[in-house]
């Protein structure tokens, strides 16, 4: 599917829940790959989320695994994050990612809130009936 057409479709489901069931109160992406390809993948399907105009709708990226180095200061996605943060995207961060990784405290970018376990946030998320992207 074309990247215009997966966020059309997204929008599709956030404005149109099925019958019996509630609206999605957010969107909840998951990064957990050390490919930076697919890092910038899904900055980019956060952005076209936000590019069609819903308001009301909160949007989390959870980073966990090996993917944590993400965060990083010097990480090769820093601005694009950097951006999402300023523009009202949560960025959370795995503490046992960071602590299994060594990651020093400084290293990190400053905006990020850290959270227990990244899993868990995101069982919690669809529990609550955010709609789940893993790009």
């Amino acid at each position: 599917m074309h990247k215009p057409a997966l966020a059309g479709v997204l929008v599709l489901l956030l404005a149109c829940p099925a019958p019996g069931r509630a609206a999605v109160t957010g969107v909840v992406f998951q990064i957990s790959t050390t490919k930076v390809a697919s890092w910038k993948v899904a900055m980019h399907n956060v952005h076209n989320l936000e590019a069609t105009g819903i308001s009301g709708h909160d949007i989390e990226i959870v980073i966990l695994g090996p993917a944590i180095h993400i965060l990083l200061k010097s990480s090769p996605v820093a601005p694009n994050l950097t951006r999402l943060y300023a523009s009202g995207v949560t960025i959370d961060a795995c503490r046992a990612a960071i602590r299994r990784a060594r990651l020093a405290p400084g290293a990190i970018l400053p905006f990020v809130h850290y959270i227990r376990s990244g899993i868990a946030e995101v069982v919690r998320r669809e529990r609550q009936g955010w709609a789940y992207i893993r790009p």
